[in-house]
């Protein structure tokens, strides 16, 4: 059979005359139907984003007057007041510091002991496994009154400890991720290494953590958005001004008589920068994560 009986029929052009497939025509279809809905809901989501942020550089009145309108001029003095007599600088501080080392803290406990999980057996490793589950399925504010108690009688309440060791407590979601991801890695690749003379701790840090880095990046991106943004935790555990958190000191931008629009949208436009700063220089680490199925169970 030569080449000319497989070429698609031509036209006296030089242009082939094959139709499109119905699966080329199915294609177009879905998309021409779900771009208008996905441009929709990036709207939805986008707006209450980019009216947080314009209306940060109005001024109260100029709010009422108008909530959704434009900015006639930029009016700095929100973030002035903001930083010199909020404190917000102080608030900034404390959530950085308290993120960081929770998030940094959280990644060392989970992805060693999804190591352990996925690489190693012992005796009860099911059964500790499946405690770690069941710990997904406890809601964090129900622990609040027995870890104030705890914090109590270690006596570190209203420090920064407080807060970062309950947030130690949040492994469960990385060690479930982090198993399922390291379980994926080829096996050959450690078996050799094995065979070479490594040990747990050299296959640990040199193969499975380069390997799976999409997926520890997926992990401590949800770790520092939920630690970012926690409210109730510093609210019980906190009560120096000082000490307070992003979220919690916004809370108090308000006047004597009635609320600081104006300086509450600043401090929410700060507070917001910092997570999707974080996910622009991790995002295609975050895209590779989801991809490679980290987040399947």
């Amino acid at each position: 059979m030569t080449s000319e009986t497989l070429s698609p029929p031509r036209s006296e052009t030089g242009e082939s005359t094959r139709r499109p497939s119905g699966r080329s025509l199915s294609t177009v279809a879905k998309a021409v139907l779900l771009y208008p809905v996905f441009i929709a809901l990036s709207v939805i989501i986008i707006f209450p984003l980019l009216w947080m942020f314009y209306s940060s550089f109005k001024s109260n009145t100029d709010i009422f007057a108008d909530v959704f309108a434009l900015p006639k001029s930029l009016y700095l003095d929100n973030y002035k007041e903001v930083f010199q007599l909020a404190g917000l600088g102080s608030f900034f501080k404390s959530s950085v510091i308290v993120s960081l080392v929770s998030v940094l803290g959280l990644l060392a406990l989970s992805t060693t002991a999804a190591y352990a999980f996925a690489f190693m057996e012992f005796r009860g490793k099911s059964l500790l496994f499946l405690l770690f589950l069941l710990g997904l399925m406890v809601p964090p504010q129900a622990l609040i009154i027995s870890g104030y108690g705890w914090m109590s009688v270690l006596g570190i309440l209203d420090t920064y400890w407080a807060l970062i060791f309950t947030y130690f407590g949040w492994s469960a979601f990385g060690i479930l991720v982090l198993r399922n991801a390291f379980e994926g890695l080829p096996r050959e690749i450690s078996d050799s290494a094995k065979v070479d003379g490594a040990g747990h701790w050299a296959r640990f840090w040199y193969i499975v953590l380069p390997l799976s880095r999409p997926s520890t990046a997926t992990v401590a991106i949800f770790l520092f958005m939920w630690i970012w943004n926690d409210f109730l935790y510093p609210l019980v555990y906190l009560q120096s001004e000082e000490r307070y958190t992003l979220p919690l000191g916004i809370m108090f931008l308000n006047g004597q008589y009635a609320p600081e629009w104006g300086l509450q949208m600043a401090g929410l436009t700060v507070a917001t920068a910092v997570p999707l700063i974080v996910y622009y220089v991790l995002q295609k680490q975050f895209v590779r994560g989801i991809m490679a199925g980290a987040l399947k169970g």
